[in-house]
């Protein structure tokens, strides 16, 4: 008889270890897929053209339409009191101005707009704009910072999400902007 209640118990183990397995790997897969689901669907398509926006800088001036729409463009989606957004700031610091040809915006969605503005005052190596009504990251789908877009003429021709952090990645954005 205890052989038969050993036998029941080694059973039953070996079924919660398979079920238990199943259900970790489960997981990882599922959680993976839609991370990825996600992070794509954070930055916009490329091809698309750039919708149109109202952005202002803490005087209340608004960037003329033709800044966006002709020509190269970095937009930067940023906010104050993000740590990958000030990360990310460190990285572009040396970056912007390195050519003439592509000035760098920053741009900011979230919040009051004059706290928002006034918070970004130092933190960032570009000029930062509110966007208005967040008419331009609503239109984009922009829910999360940072985010580069790079535009030529009015459209996206390029997007990168998140921080960039990893070196090579450091090394392949500045190899782009060096190469444009």
């Amino acid at each position: 008889m205890a052989d038969s209640s050993k036998k029941k118990s080694i059973w039953i183990a070996g079924i919660a270890l398979l079920f238990t397995l199943t259900f970790c790997l489960g997981f990882v897969f599922f959680y993976a897929r839609e991370k990825e689901k996600a992070e794509a669907g954070t930055r916009p398509a490329s091809g698309k053209p750039l919708p149109p926006a109202e952005l202002v800088d803490a005087e209340n001036q608004l960037l003329p339409d033709s800044a966006l729409r002709k020509g190269r463009v970095v937009l930067v989606f940023v906010t104050a009191d993000c740590d990958a957004c000030l990360r990310e700031s460190q990285f572009l610091r040396p970056l912007v101005g390195k050519r003439d040809d592509v000035p760098f915006y920053g741009v900011i969605s979230f919040g009051d707009p004059n706290e928002a503005l006034r918070d970004a005052k130092d933190k960032f190596p570009f000029k930062v704009f509110y966007d208005k009504n967040l008419a331009l990251a609503g239109e984009l789908g922009i829910k999360r910072v940072p985010i580069k877009l790079y535009l030529e003429d009015g459209v996206i021709k390029k997007s990168w999400g998140g921080a960039t952090i990893e070196e090579s990645k450091q090394a392949e954005f500045v190899s782009w902007l060096e190469n444009l």
